[in-house]
């Protein structure tokens, strides 16, 4: 990499990270790009050379948190590859994620438009890389069922997305509904959401 090269990574990193604590701090709407470009002490002008708006800059940590999440699941599964241990590992990552990042978590379950030229690179490199994540489970299903650990009651890729949305769905409202679940069911969030998997665990699997 180039000294020029090397500086402008530097230099995006840094417009990256402060507007993602300009995001978790004052909301992404209420954001400006003059926000960004004081909080990263950078001219107005110095900040639209590398991203062309705020929804450029939000599309860019959507990226890095899918490559992070993608990064992560792809571990826990060279380290846990059996089941169920790989299943939970995946929850547990996903959970990790939330905590780590909970303004941009539901970006899991948004759609992406992919736009006709290639302006909005950035929305391709989203879709690609949670393409990718989907590969990862679906394949990770695939082994289960090749080694008899469980029988599908649907096709592994139907199966990946249900678990997805099944997942983060949990996730999200167990932080959502906190208060809720410790007074409704005397548990806590923790523990709602393991009782949740393993029931979404079994709603996909036939005759294990």
């Amino acid at each position: 990499m180039s000294k020029k090269e090397r500086l402008s990574a530097f230099n995006r990193s840094n417009i990256l990270s402060a507007a993602k604590q300009l995001f978790f701090e004052k909301g992404i709407a209420q954001t400006t790009m003059d926000d960004i470009s004081k909080e990263a002490d950078y001219s107005k002008s110095t900040v639209y050379a590398y991203f062309k708006s705020k929804e450029e800059i939000y599309n860019h940590i959507i990226l890095e948190n899918f490559e992070i999440l993608k990064n992560d699941i792809c571990e826990v599964l060279r380290s846990k590859p059996g089941f169920p241990d790989g299943y939970f590992a995946i929850c547990n990552a996903l959970m990790e994620n939330y905590s780590a990042s909970p303004l941009f978590f539901e970006s899991i379950l948004s759609g992406i438009k992919i736009p006709d030229d290639e302006s909005e690179t950035v929305l391709v490199q989203i879709y690609e890389v949670g393409d990718e994540i989907n590969g990862v489970i679906e394949h990770y299903l695939n082994y289960c069922v090749e080694n008899k650990y469980i029988n599908l009651d649907m096709p592994p890729l139907q199966a990946t997305l249900t678990l997805w949305a099944g997942i983060t769905g949990i996730i999200m409202f167990a932080h959502n509904k906190n208060a809720y679940i410790g007074m409704a069911t005397g548990t806590t969030k923790e523990c709602f959401m393991q009782n949740g998997f393993r029931l979404l665990l079994k709603s996909i699997m036939g005759g294990k």
